[in-house]
């Protein structure tokens, strides 16, 4: 009996295990006009929501990004970052993909857009955003789990 719940219970790590390396890593980039406290809310719920899924696991790398485009020539003249210089990142960074979520807040609505970049083609493989009005900080975490979720379902379009 010893041996028999032993070897279940290997078997149960391993295949844990082999999901986990199934899945694809997935770099989160948040931007837009709102505070750096949303964003680190919205990164985080971001995140969570993202590892969650069947497919993905997310590393938060919203810092570490912004770090990097800071060098770059383009982002310190205009503060917007183009497509292609996510993927490169994201693969200098080691992750299939990023999901790029542009937050912007005017009077009392919240918008969040997301992309998904595949990193070795540069391509947005999927989109999703979502608006509401906002009156704290849970109205953005109910947008933003709304659209990581959009983003990673299988079944969304």
């Amino acid at each position: 009996m010893k041996k028999f719940l032993l070897f279940a219970l290997f078997a149960v790590c391993i295949s844990a295990f082999a999901q986990a390396q199934t899945k694809e890593k997935v770099a989160v980039y948040v931007t837009g006009n709102v505070s750096s406290t949303y964003k680190k809310i919205i990164s985080s719920k971001a995140v969570s929501r993202i590892s969650r899924s069947d497919s993905y696991v997310a590393v938060e790398r919203t810092d570490a990004f912004l770090k990097a485009l800071s060098k770059e020539q383009d982002y310190q003249l205009s503060g917007e970052v183009r497509d292609d210089q996510i993927a490169e990142l994201g693969v200098r960074f080691g992750v299939r993909y990023v999901a790029v979520f542009d937050v912007t807040q005017t009077h009392d609505m919240g918008f969040v857009s997301a992309r998904m970049i595949d990193v070795e083609t540069g391509m947005v493989i999927k989109s999703a955003d979502s608006n509401r009005t906002i009156n704290s900080s849970e109205d953005w975490v109910a947008i933003v789990n709304n659209v990581a979720f959009r983003l990673v379902s299988k079944n969304s379009k």
